[in-house]
Formats: C-alpha cells, sequence, structure tokens
C-alpha cells in the first residue's frame, strides 16, 4: 500500500507546515499578541476535527468504492482555492478572536479540511484492505511527518525564505499531495470490486470508553496550549516557541501509537516530576531565567505530561472497526481544549492562570488513575496532586497588591500599588505580564516625575532636556502615559495604543495625562496602521516604545514601518525605539532599518535611579546626522549587519540574547 503510506506522510507534513507559516503572517494584523497563536490552535484543531467527522461519516456509511470516488470529488474541488494566502484583510487591529477563525478559513479553510481527513480515511482503508496490517502505525508515522514539518519551519524555511514564496511552495506542494491522495482513491476503487455490497458496519455499543477518549485527548491539548501561551507570554511570541511544544505533543503520539513505548510504572512517575517541576516554576522562576531554565522545563514538562495523557489514550484504543469513531472523538477533545484556553479563560480569569488549574488536573487524573493499586503508590500520587495544587491555590488565595486587573485578546494588565521606601512616596504600577509598562509616585512634588525607563537620562528624557519651544510628539504605546510628564503648555502628544484596557487604567488610576500641561490625544487602534492611514503628522519626536514586553509586534520593526514612521517626521525630527527587552537584542535590526532610510543610529544606554524608580533601559535614536551630533557616541557594533526585516521576512529566533 505505497500510495496510502506515502498519501499519510505528505498530506500530515502540509497540514502542520501551514500552521506557523499561516499564523505569523496573522501575527502583525492583531498587534503580535500571544492570543493569536492559541486562536489560530482552535482553528486548526477544529477543521481537523471536521476533517475526522468527514472521514468517519465515510467509513461508517458507504462501501470503500464508493468512499473513494466521493474523496475525488472533493479533492478535485479542493484544488480552486489554491493558491493559499490571507487576501486582503479587512479586519486588521479588531482584537476580535472570531475574526482570526474567519480569515484562516478563507485563506486555507477547504484545503486544511481535506488534509486533515487523510489519516484517519486512509488508515480505514488500509484496515479494509490489508486485514492483517496494523493501522494504528499509520497514525504515528503520521505525526512524526507533522514533527518534521514543525522543526523545518523555524530553523530551515523561516529564517531565509520570504512567507509570499513559502505560501508558493506550500500550495505546490499540496497539488502533489492532492495526486498522491487520487492514486490512492483509484487503488481502493481498483481492488474494490463492482457489484461489492455496500456492508454497514457492525452497529457497536462504545460503552464508557469514549468519556474517556474525550477526557484524555482534552486534558493532552490543555497541557499543550496553556503551556505554549504561557511561553509565549514570559518570553515572545515566536514560531520556535509555537512549534517546540507542538512538536512534542505530536512526538508523544508517535511513541504510543506507532512504537508502543508507553508504560506507566515508568511513565507516571515521570510526569508526576514534571508536573512538579512546571507547577515551581510558574510560582517561583524571576522573568529573567525563563530563556536559560524556563523553556527547558516547561517544554520538557509538556512532553512528559503528555505523553501520559496520551498513553492512557492509547491503552484505551478500539479495534480497526471503531477507528474513525476514535480518532472523531480524540479530534473533539482537542479541539475542546483549545477553546477552553483561548475562548472561555479569557472570559473567567483576570490573569494567565490557566496552566497552574491545567497541571492541578493532571496530577488528579494521575492520582485517581492509580488509587487503590498499592499504598506506597497512592501515598506518592497523592503527594504530588497536593504539591502541585497548592501553587495553584496560592495564585488564587494569596493576597495581592492589585489595584485593578483585567485580560482581554491583548493579554493581562493589572495596577499594583506599593508602599513608599528610601524616603520617597507610595508607587503605583501597571503590568502587562510579567513587565512593568510604567508607574507613578503618589505624592506631592514626586506625582509628575519620569519614572521606570523614561527618566532624564534616557534617549527622550535627552531630547525633551535641550529641546525648546512647542513640541509634537507621536508616541506608539501608551503605558502609563509616564513621558506625558515631559509635556509643557503649547506641546501636542498624541499617543497610539492598541489595548483599549491599557487607556482605561491610564486614565482612571494615573495622573500624567490630566495633570499635564501639554495637549494629549489618544488613538485607539493598532500604531502602525493608523499612522500608515493618517495623513503627515510632521512630529518633532516619534517614540516607537512596543519592545520591552512579552509579545513583540515585529511589523513595528521592518522596513515598510520605518518608511511610515519617517513620512511622519519633520525634518530634522527624531525617532526613538525603546529596545530594553529580557530576551532580545533588537539595536542590530534598528540600526540597519535606520541605514535602509537614509537615517543616522545612536544607541542611548541608561543606568537608571533606585530612588527615582528608574529602571535601565535601552533606545534607539534615528534622525538626520546632524539632527543626532548633540547624542553621544556609544559602543560601535562590529557584527554584520543582518538581513532587513520587511513584512515578508523576519525571525525572532536569531536575536535571542
Amino acid at each position: 500500500m505505497p500510495f496510502l503510506i506515502s498519501s499519510v506522510i505528505a498530506s500530515a507534513f502540509c497540514l502542520f507546515l501551514v500552521q506557523p507559516l499561516l499564523a505569523k503572517q496573522i501575527l502583525p494584523w492583531f498587534g503580535g499578541t500571544a492570543s493569536v497563536w492559541a486562536v489560530c490552535m482552535v482553528f486548526y484543531q477544529g477543521a481537523l476535527l471536521g476533517g475526522y467527522l468527514y472521514a468517519h461519516g465515510l467509513a461508517r456509511f458507504l462501501a470503500p468504492r464508493r468512499q473513494a470516488q466521493i474523496h475525488l470529488v472533493v479533492l478535485a474541488g479542493s484544488l480552486w482555492a489554491l493558491p493559499v494566502g490571507l487576501g486582503q484583510v479587512d479586519s486588521v487591529g479588531s482584537g476580535q478572536s472570531w475574526s482570526i477563525v474567519w480569515m484562516l478559513v478563507r485563506a486555507v479553510g477547504i484545503p486544511y479540511f481535506v488534509l486533515s481527513s487523510t489519516s484517519p480515511l486512509m488508515q480505514a482503508w488500509y484496515a479494509r484492505l490489508e486485514p492483517g496490517g496494523q493501522a494504528y502505525k499509520l497514525f504515528g508515522w503520521s505525526n512524526l511527518s507533522c514533527a518534521l514539518a514543525l522543526l523545518s519551519f523555524p530553523f530551515l524555511l523561516e529564517p531565509w525564505l520570504p512567507l509570499t514564496t513559502l505560501n508558493t511552495w506550500w500550495s505546490w506542494g499540496y497539488g502533489g499531495v492532492v495526486a498522491l491522495l487520487a492514486a490512492s482513491a483509484l487503488v481502493v476503487i481498483r481492488r474494490s470490486p463492482v457489484n461489492a455490497v455496500e456492508v454497514q458496519q457492525e452497529e457497536v455499543r462504545p460503552g464508557l470508553l469514549w468519556p474517556k477518549w474525550l477526557f484524555f485527548s482534552t486534558l493532552g491539548s490543555l497541557v499543550l496550549v496553556s503551556v505554549t501561551n504561557h511561553l509565549c507570554q514570559t518570553v515572545a511570541p515566536i514560531p520556535f516557541l509555537w512549534t517546540v511544544p507542538l512538536l512534542l505533543y505530536l512526538l508523544t503520539f508517535t511513541a504510543v501509537f506507532e512504537r508502543e513505548w508507553y508504560a506507566r510504572r515508568w511513565v507516571m512517575p515521570l510526569a508526576g516530576v514534571a508536573l512538579l517541576s512546571m507547577a515551581g516554576a510558574y510560582i517561583y522562576l524571576p522573568p529573567g531565567r525563563m530563556l536559560a531554565a524556563g523553556i527547558p522545563i516547561f517544554t520538557v514538562g509538556c512532553f512528559l505530561a503528555c505523553f501520559y495523557c496520551h498513553g492512557e489514550l492509547a491503552a484505551l484504543k478500539p479495534e480497526p472497526g471503531r477507528l474513525t469513531q476514535f480518532y472523531l472523538v480524540m479530534a473533539a477533545g482537542g479541539t475542546l481544549g483549545s477553546l477552553l484556553v483561548a475562548f472561555v479563560a479569557p472570559k473567567v480569569f483576570r490573569g494567565y492562570v490557566e496552566l497552574p488549574v491545567v497541571l492541578c488536573i493532571t496530577s488528579l487524573a494521575m492520582l485517581f488513575n492509580v488509587y487503590g493499586r498499592r499504598l506506597a503508590v497512592d501515598m506518592a500520587a497523592a503527594g504530588c496532586a497536593i504539591l502541585v495544587t497548592a501553587p495553584a491555590l496560592a495564585v488564587f488565595l494569596t493576597p495581592t497588591r492589585e489595584l485593578d486587573a483585567g485580560r482581554n485578546f491583548y493579554g493581562s494588565l493589572r495596577v499594583e500599588q506599593q508602599a513608599g521606601t528610601l524616603g520617597r512616596p507610595p508607587i503605583r504600577s501597571i503590568v502587562h505580564g510579567a513587565i512593568s509598562h510604567g508607574s507613578q509616585f503618589d505624592g506631592d512634588g514626586w506625582r509628575m516625575k519620569p519614572t521606570t525607563y523614561y527618566g532624564p537620562n534616557s534617549g527622550p528624557g535627552r531630547w525633551f532636556a535641550r529641546t525648546p519651544g512647542a513640541r509634537r510628539v507621536g508616541l506608539v504605546g501608551l503605558g502609563a502615559g509616564t513621558l506625558a510628564a515631559y509635556g509643557r503648555a503649547g506641546d501636542e502628544f498624541r499617543f497610539y495604543e492598541i489595548n483599549p484596557m491599557v487607556v482605561q487604567f491610564a486614565k482612571q488610576h494615573f495622573r500624567y495625562l490630566s495633570d499635564t500641561p501639554a495637549h494629549v490625544e489618544i488613538a485607539v487602534g493598532d500604531g502602525r496602521l493608523l499612522l500608515e492611514r493618517e495623513p503627515d503628522q510632521k512630529f518633532d519626536l516619534l517614540v516607537i516604545d512596543a519592545f520591552s514586553g512579552d509579545s513583540i509586534p515585529v511589523h513595528l520593526l521592518t522596513r515598510e514601518a520605518f518608511r511610515t514612521y519617517r513620512r511622519h517626521l519633520k525634518p530634522g525630527g527624531i525617532l526613538a525605539l525603546h529596545l530594553s527587552n529580557l530576551y532580545l537584542n533588537l539595536m542590530p535590526e534598528a540600526r540597519v532599518l535606520a541605514a535602509d532610510q537614509g537615517l543616522a543610529c545612536k544607541s542611548v544606554v541608561d543606568r537608571g535611579s533606585e530612588i527615582d524608580d528608574v529602571k535601565p533601559s535601552i533606545w534607539a535614536l534615528a534622525g538626520s546626522a546632524p539632527s543626532l551630533e548633540w547624542v553621544p557616541a556609544g559602543r560601535v557594533d562590529s557584527s554584520a549587519p543582518p538581513r532587513i526585516w520587511t513584512d515578508d521576512y523576519s525571525t525572532l529566533l536569531r536575536v535571542l540574547w
């Protein structure tokens, strides 16, 4: 059955290669937020469910010959959807999760549906035509091919090829897969007698098996999406951090279905240690250690937790006659898990706390799975469940310094109040994930002091100190509105902020915007998209302050973006980019982009001041050479200039610190 096996492997490769490819293209249109991948997973797993439902319907109600004939028609019709691509984006910046789903439906919905149906349908045909074969091994090969596709994107394809080229190559690859699938269908037609009686499958009562299939498949999906969400929130939403957990998730399917390596006696203890490690890292690991320690802990933990879930799932697999029903329920569980994280959790929780909740549920599942076997095993499982549950309870029960908190599509925000120390008054901060985005002292004489990354020695601070007269300033990224502290009568400050909740918190809990003598305007929406639509603003200073957080909007650091920024600057105007980041070194990209637009670029490093709550920061100032003569010369970067980022090409993997 070479055509059937080749079809399964090739379709699986195409199926999982297109996932990070399209998600990366969507990411800029929604502010670069980490939620984009979680929502994309809802579409991908939902389409997978649709494909499995189609395959189950064919296998359940039709004879193989008629199945193949219908599938040939579907394959031919799917070619009309090529080439894949987002086309005209008409919902950019809306921040609506369903907008992303609809964009994916239009871009790749039909081909993705066809590819999703391949694995269960080919396995059903294989089981019918080769009764002595092991159809479930094809599922293992399918997932191994998916893993190879995921590895190839961040390491082999993304660093070297533009996205439009990859779209074209994928479309041609899909055409090749359709040819393989058509050949497989013709083999089935040829080997099925013309006058064969269409025998219905025996009616089987699933009993209590399908709830267990649904539970363990949902739990594995919950672990995958919640771990990926946590990594993208605390590091950056880059394809590498999307694909590695998904890669390990798929390898567990290969291990338990193709190799049958699962043994509860050794997998469960390792999974218990992994759950304990992830729970401890969630509570105690500082943000600065996420790259070196957090990524290994959570990716290995994700692998072992999913290994347990999928091992239990494989132990419950039915005979080949119920194969498509098994895959259908399994796909439903995967869809349910991603829906709970991407759509339900933001409505239920004010912060990103679904990960400790999922870890708690997994540990309890392990406890109930082995309880009553042996006393030592019971005690070990109970101890693990208690230790994993404790951090989850601590997240909900520990008193906080929060004055306000909320969560939406763009992330989790909270406003915290700290008591005064070192002879200074109390201070209030706005925090996104684990990153502060501005603070303000709550005391007379201190209230309008610029803090955090915007002190007098920062790039903008030095510019404001030496620039007399009325000034027009544009700022992409509002935070607490700290830079408004530099405003004088006659100044104009125009803020661009994509997250409406940031605007709400800045107005309710901070007084920079209300107390500044300058005239302040706030435009809600993606800063680059708004600037592209506006007439020339003639800014003396344009501040791009969107790279210090966990979600990096790469579309603000491309050739097309810099072209827009330069259009909005007055002659002699300055572009200031705040590049402080725990994990990414963006200064080389800023230098090469500035040079591409004919601008000089100098770095300004502020060491900070603890008494004034000024944090260390890194700024890049770009402008004409005469306009930057006042900026001290920094250390010369002797490294080779990177390949310039465009809307069609970028890779964050190479700029990790």
